[in-house]
Formats: C-alpha cells, structure tokens, sequence
C-alpha cells in the first residue's frame, strides 16, 4: 500500500496463569524502559514532523505512559488528537484510570469506537461516555483484510480460482495452552477425509528450535496438511477455504466475518474475559457460523466433529456485522482535519 511509517520497538509479553505480563523480547530492554525509550521517540517525531493530527490507539496515554511527553509538546504545534477504541474496552486499568480520563479532557479532540452497536449493544459506548465526557463515533468494525484487498489483488485474484481448501487455520503467537491444542488439532485433522481437500496452518511456533520441531512433529505424518508461517498466503488460503480454525482475537474474527467462512473458534483461557464476552455477544448475532471450543483440554475427536459439521454446511451467508470501520472512521478524521468539530 502507498504507506510509510516508522517502527517502534515493540513490547513482548508473557502469559502466565492467564495473565499478561511484559518481558525483555527481542530489545532485551525491560518492558517500563522501553515504555521510556518509546516516549523520547515519539516526542522527537511529533517535534520534527508537527503532525496536524495522530490518531492513537485504546488508551490516551499510551501502555507505559509514553505518549505524555508528545501531547504536552504538542499544544503548541496545534495537534489535533483522536483516541480509537475497539469494540470491547476490557479490564485494561490505563483505559480506565483518573489519568487516561485528565488527558483526554486536555488534549484530545474526538473519540472513534470500532464496534457494532447492533452487536454489542450500548454498554461500551456508555462506558466510554462516562470515562471520557463525550460520546463516541461509532464507526463499525474495522477489517483489515476489506482494506488490504485493494492492494493485494494477486492474491485476491488467486482465490476465485482453482481448487478449494478444506481449511484454513491460524495461530499467530503461542500461548500457555497453545501447544496441547495443536496436539489435538493433529489427531482431528487426521481423522478428516483427505476428500474434503487440503489444509493451510499458519503457525508462528516461536524462535525456540524445540518448539518448531515439535510442532512440525505434530503434523509430520498428515498428508493433507502443510504448515507455514503467518504472512500473505493466508489471505488466499482463507478466501479458498470452506472452514476455518483461529484464536478469538478481534482482527482475527474480523479475518473470518469478511472472508465468509464457517469457523472454529479458540478461546485463550485469560482472566480479564474479554474473548468470552465478545464472542457471546458476536455468536448471537452470528449464529452458528462461529463455533466456539475452549484451547484447554478440548479432545480432537470433539474437533474434528465441529469442523466437520462446518465442511457440510451447504450456505453460509454474509453476517451482518458492520466492517466499514476504516472507512467510517477515515471520514471522520477528515472531517475533524477540514473543521473544527466532529
């Protein structure tokens, strides 16, 4: 896409009893150094460039508060600020707190949330409302792959033809539960007919050797199955597939809605709940084209009977969800640019 950006170092977490805890990754930097390094970055971006508006991201100040520096700075330049909240706020204590509240009333213009009211009801916005003094835009959900097809036409191309898949399954990072289901999701796939088609598994296994070869292991002896890492197959791949398996996040469910594809959900068993209440409350919508199974303990042959229930489904129509958040939001944040209010 005609895009350029600059590269933050990025957190690294860990999950830990279903608890998300910030480590030393790749940097080798401590999670609140980091927070530190990024602050001084962002600030020296926002002195050279004087961005008439940055759109960020759930919390006003930022993970580690590294957003502080820049909006102070940056009531001089003029900025004009716009916090993007998803569909479900979650437990995260920075969106919540007395601080996040303060800066927002100081410096930020506008308020975009990316969610369905027609499937999570109001409860979001009005929490939003009361934590910030202002209600929402709703912008509908954002869906990256609606907006990536403009600029992958290959791709998207590739998948209007040729043979169907039998499926598609991704899993973008590794959990505590993560390789215990993969051993599971080995004895299903087994035990699927190799005539329903082939399977594309999207796995990022981690950088240790033990763990890629165990995981290759799992698979080894199925022949319908081919693994790869995450990266642009997997767009193709799930547009050509009759079901898919993924992880209940939401750029991954937004994947699944836009491609129309019936699909098996996994839940990661976290504390603050968020995949669960979102998925109950996208499941009533949706019915029964989201499955949902739990990553912990879930046998293969109760796998393999939820996928084949999806490969025999003869229709699946398009849900109606709203997935025209980018665009929404892209409206409203010229808007902002070319007046004074929202």
């Amino acid at each position: 896409a005609p895009l350029d950006w600059l590269k933050l170092p990025s957190y690294e977490t860990r999950v830990e009893d279903g608890k998300s805890t910030g480590i030393p990754g790749k940097t080798l930097f401590s999670d609140d150094l980091l927070g530190v390094f990024r602050a001084i970055e962002i600030e020296h971006r926002v002195r050279m460039y004087r961005p008439r508006m940055v759109l960020a991201d759930h919390t006003p100040q930022g993970k580690h508060k590294e957003l502080v520096p820049a909006l102070a700075l940056s009531r001089d330049i003029g900025t004009r600020w716009v916090l993007g909240v998803r569909g479900v706020v979650g437990a995260v204590p920075q969106a919540r707190s007395e601080l996040a509240g303060n800066l927002f009333r100081k410096y930020y213009h506008g308020l975009l949330w990316y969610g369905d009211m027609e499937v999570l009801g109001g409860a979001h916005v009005d929490q939003l409302s009361q934590q910030y003094g202002i209600l929402p835009r709703e912008c509908g959900y954002v869906s990256r792959m609606s907006e990536v097809s403009r600029w992958m036409d290959q791709a998207f191309a590739g998948a209007s033809g040729g043979e169907r898949l039998a499926g598609t399954v991704s899993v973008p990072w590794m959990g505590e539960k993560s390789l215990e289901f993969l051993e599971q999701l080995g004895v299903a796939l087994a035990a699927i007919p190799t005539s329903y088609g082939d399977w594309r598994l999207f796995v990022d296994p981690g950088d240790s050797v033990e763990s890629k070869k165990y995981v290759r292991d799992i698979f080894s002896g199925i022949g319908h199955c081919r693994i790869e890492r995450p990266g642009p197959g997997y767009i193709e791949a799930l547009l050509r597939s009759k079901t898919a398996v993924i992880y209940g996040g939401y750029n991954s469910l937004m994947d699944v809605l836009y491609a129309g594809v019936p699909t098996l959900v996994v839940e990661r068993e976290m504390r603050d709940g968020e995949q669960q209440h979102h998925l109950q409350q996208l499941r009533a919508k949706v019915g029964e084209r989201v499955r949902v199974i739990s990553e912990a303990e879930i046998p293969g042959e109760q796998i393999a009977s939820c996928l084949l229930d999806n490969l025999l489904l003869n229709t699946n129509p398009a849900a109606a969800v709203n997935l025209d958040g980018a665009a929404n939001a892209a409206v409203i944040l010229s808007r902002l640019l070319s007046k004074d209010v929202l």
